[in-house]
């Protein structure tokens, strides 16, 4: 029995996020897919994600119609069945036929083949239950908060945190902006081709661009396709980088507190390198910077991009940041960064399957981490220097909390967030939080959701 390329894929990349804790977005990436058409290839990443973005809500459908609880069912044809109702409930364009067919055929091609008439009665009855028969299902549930669980499908402890602190319907907002593809955001790399150049290769492949409304110089695209197999991601010419991401590395370059004609950086936490290389860019040519990561095949990434960027003047290390830091002396740079490991629950939109893995357990060991290397970060940083501390989490635990007990404990260190805003010409009404430092939602800002701190040692004397 055959099943068409795309759905293969997909059924294979969705058993091993399962399975493997594997990202979905890394996996659609490999050079495993390389062999699909691009229409196969785009078939294939709006099966995975939409599968995982809306899990909680056919998951839901999937028990109501077999009349089973989800632990009664094999992996392969849970799958399956999500695969086919993702395509019967999301994708108009997908003939309903198709997808039940293919669908059935992945559960006989994976040997569940008892299986198959219950996953063919299943999907031809959700054919025929119309879109507002479906909302009525779950619309129907009692607890306002499994409403909201389904509708949004997101899990119901991460809603409870978030409507604790912004109400249900500001709630509803975020978790239903994290459902949509994020926009591909990029940045120009003159150092390796004119910016002119570049953008005149866009124009004539039909790709529509503009500034971003928050980041100095972040594009976003507006039409055509840019994927890390387009010649100028290829070459170099340019970086995709999520505009939050890129405006961390802005308000970090700038210190107008203490002008410094060869800054020295230090980036922990470093790789894959995102806003190490923004930084390059940003300081002068003769800045000496130093990048670490506890990994080495991370920081083989690193030199990669460093080459493919034209950035001369970088330095890789490896190196524990929760140890003693190997270096001659404290207090030796002028830039520190900070970008922490996290949850990650400002990057649904990208990385969907996160909100099906994270607790608050974790939340509050990666909390515990972060305070223990931002501790760590700080003995770097000179008198008059910078500091800054950035994660792409939604919750306050690892941001405003973590500078909170920071500040406790370094009164010689303040926060400059809104200064550096201020500088870089962008308003900061709406970004800095009530306690310390600035947030970014998808649901407002239309970028990822990150927590970004700018702190200043003050000067001796």
């Amino acid at each position: 029995m055959k099943v068409a390329p795309a759905r293969t894929a997909a059924f294979e990349i969705l058993t091993r996020v399962a399975s493997e804790n594997a990202y979905a977005s890394h996996l659609l990436t490999s050079t495993r897919y390389d062999h699909l058409s691009s229409a196969d290839h785009a078939l294939a990443q709006e099966l995975t994600l939409g599968v995982l973005r809306w899990q909680a809500q056919l998951d839901f459908f999937i028990e109501h119609f077999t009349k089973r609880k989800l632990a009664k069912l094999d992996l392969e044809v849970i799958l399956a069945l999500r695969i086919g109702l993702y395509q019967l409930q999301f994708l108009d364009r997908i003939p309903p036929h198709a997808a039940i067919n293919e669908s059935v055929n992945l559960v006989k091609l994976h040997k569940k083949h008892s299986a198959a008439p219950m996953v063919n009665a299943v999907l031809r009855a959700a054919q025929r239950t119309d879109k507002t028969a479906f909302a009525q299902l779950y619309g129907n549930l009692r607890d306002p908060l499994e409403k909201l669980s389904v509708e949004t499908s997101h899990p119901k402890w991460l809603l409870q945190r978030w409507s604790n602190r912004t109400g249900q319907e500001e709630t509803r907002q975020l978790a239903i902006a994290n459902n949509h593809a994020p926009l591909t955001a990029f940045r120009f790399n003159p150092r390796v081709q004119a910016e002119a150049l570049t953008r005149e290769w866009l124009a004539n492949h039909h790709i529509q661009f503009r500034n971003t409304t928050l980041t100095p110089n972040a594009m976003v695209v507006e039409t055509g396709s840019l994927s890390g197999k387009t010649e100028p991601i290829q070459q170099g010419w340019i970086y995709l980088q999520d505009e939050a991401s890129q405006l961390v590395a802005h308000l970090l370059a700038n210190n107008p507190k203490s002008k410094i004609q060869n800054p020295k950086l230090l980036d922990l936490c470093a790789a894959p390198g995102s806003k190490t290389s923004l930084l390059a860019s940003l300081l002068p040519k003769d800045a000496l910077l130093v990048a670490g990561d506890l990994y080495a095949h991370r920081l083989q990434t690193m030199r990669e991009l460093a080459a493919r960027a034209k950035i001369s003047n970088l330095n890789l290390l490896r190196l524990d940041a929760t140890q003693s830091l190997p270096f001659a002396t404290d207090a030796q740079f002028d830039l520190v960064l900070l970008d922490a490991p996290c949850s990650g629950l400002g990057t649904l939109q990208r990385h969907p399957e996160i909100k099906w893995r994270m607790t608050e357990t974790r939340i509050t060991e990666l909390a515990e981490l972060q305070k223990q290397l931002l501790a760590n970060a700080a003995t770097q940083v000179q008198s008059g220097g910078l500091l800054a501390y950035s994660v792409c989490s939604t919750e306050p635990e690892e941001g405003e909390e973590v500078i909170a007990a920071f500040c406790t404990t370094h009164p010689e260190f303040s926060d400059v967030t809104r200064e550096q805003l201020t500088e870089l010409e962008i308003d900061p009404t709406g970004l800095m939080t009530a306690t310390f430092g600035a947030r970014t939602f998808p649901h407002q800002q239309g970028c990822e959701g990150f927590f970004v701190c700018v702190l200043w040692k003050r000067q001796r004397g």
